[in-house]
């Protein structure tokens, strides 16, 4: 029988082998240059789970200990390092927020919440 102590889980805990798991197929990370680096997979992803792949590699680079200045990135941000198109991205980046895939800090930078990390699992493995 369920206790309501198994309820409690820590919102800080990164799940590092299932990060890796999703990753993997779609991106490298460059340490060296503090940069992902898409692989082909990449290419068969949607605009939409470009950036949650995009972002989850920056929660990943923050775990790794990369010198990145935020886990989080701007719209902008996601523009450039994606090639997303601007007018693909933000309203791709305001459904993901509104389906809480996303987080916004008050900085206006979007990352990706630790309990959001095997829902995004599941959107890329039906795309595959």
């Amino acid at each position: 029988m369920a206790e309501l102590e198994d309820l409690v889980v820590s919102g800080e805990e990164l799940d590092k082998k299932l990060v890796a798991e999703i990753l993997v197929p779609y991106v490298q990370l460059d340490k060296d240059k503090r940069s992902i680096r898409p692989t082909d997979g990449w290419i068969r992803l949607s605009e939409a789970q470009k950036i949650l792949v995009y972002l989850l590699a920056r929660k990943a680079m923050v775990a790794l200990n990369f010198d990145l200045t935020a886990e989080g990135a701007t719209a902008s941000e996601v523009v450039e390092d994606t090639g997303v198109k601007k007018g693909t991205a933000h309203p791709a980046l305001r459904k993901l927020l509104g389906n809480r895939f996303l987080e916004q800090s008050e900085g206006a930078r979007y990352s990706v919440p630790n309990y959001a990390i095997p829902q995004i699992k599941s959107i890329l493995s039906e795309k595959k």
